[in-house]
């Protein structure tokens, strides 16, 4: 008895050393959008500087793991159109935006504070995509097909470094992240005025037990 309560003791230390979870969150250090401004209209970013989501790492030997994230942030642009047939009008499209790295990492060297670098593939996911239009005769018109919504999944390669402090069994991992993305989610169709930002850049705390 008292041995297999030792090897279930040892069993649960082991598998709550090799898996962490938390929580991550940061904010952006790129805009979600490149945007313009044309003779007749324009737009502009409006997009929440916040990122935030779960975290799950499988600590592996010879300091390598692998994390997976599961990251929201709200998307959002402003189109003004102040020359032309039907000017003025304002419309407001807002976006969520759900990430999901699957990253691999390597701490460069042991210790209570490990520099790291990370790399792998990001999958994101569009939803909840809402445009709401407001003219000179009518105000907050639901607009039920969005022109510039171009496709809801895009791919991207994923890179970055950091460093993890551990503090008994908790890990705070500070880090910068690069990811660039294999196409655009946005996109106006007609003037090229809006286009999603594949570059993007994001500065990350990591809180995991």
């Amino acid at each position: 008895m008292k041995l297999t309560l030792l090897v279930f003791a040892v069993g649960v230390t082991a598998s709550a050393q090799a898996v962490s979870v938390g929580i991550k969150g940061g904010v952006p250090i790129t805009d979600a959008f490149d945007t313009a401004r044309g003779n007749q209209a324009a737009y502009a970013t409006n997009t929440h500087r916040y990122v935030v989501g779960p975290t799950v790492q499988l600590n592996l030997p010879f300091r390598f793991s692998i994390e997976v994230d599961a990251l929201y942030r709200r998307l959002g642009f402003d189109y003004n159109q102040f020359g032309g047939p039907g000017s003025p009008t304002t419309t407001n499209t807002t976006a969520n935006s759900w990430e999901f790295p699957v990253l691999g990492k390597w701490a460069v060297f042991g210790g209570p504070a490990r520099p790291f670098v990370d790399f792998g593939a990001n999958f994101r996911h569009i939803s909840g995509v809402d445009q709401i239009k407001t003219t000179a005769a009518a105000a907050n018109i639901d607009v039920t097909s969005v022109p510039e919504f171009n496709k809801d999944t895009d791919i991207g390669a994923t890179f970055g470094g950091g460093v993890e402090f551990k503090l008994g069994h908790i890990r705070i991992t500070p880090e910068f992240r690069y990811t660039r993305w294999g196409s655009e989610n946005f996109r106006d169709p007609i003037a090229d005025l809006l286009r999603t930002n594949k570059n993007q850049g994001d500065f990350m705390i990591g809180l995991t037990f």
